[in-house]
């Protein structure tokens, strides 16, 4: 998560978010919406994980493995 919103405030433009320097950037819609899909499903994918161990469907030790045999 913490990768993923480095990349996306630094997508959005203006000074770049590191850990050494300061920059300016230019905005990257392309980049945004790309990081924002991401999220998106992501956040989908843990929200299906979730109502199915409320549901019983899965236990919480095969959480992790769900979606890994789509891959």
């Amino acid at each position: 998560m913490k990768k993923w919103a480095i990349a996306m405030a630094n997508a959005c433009g203006g000074q770049e978010v590191s850990w050494t320097s300061l920059k300016l950037n230019t905005h990257n819609p392309l980049k945004v919406n790309q990081l924002a899909t991401q999220f998106v499903e992501d956040y989908n994918e843990q929200m299906l994980q979730a109502i199915k161990l409320a549901n019983g469907e899965i236990e919480l030790k095969d959480v992790d493995k769900v979606g890994e045999e789509e891959e």
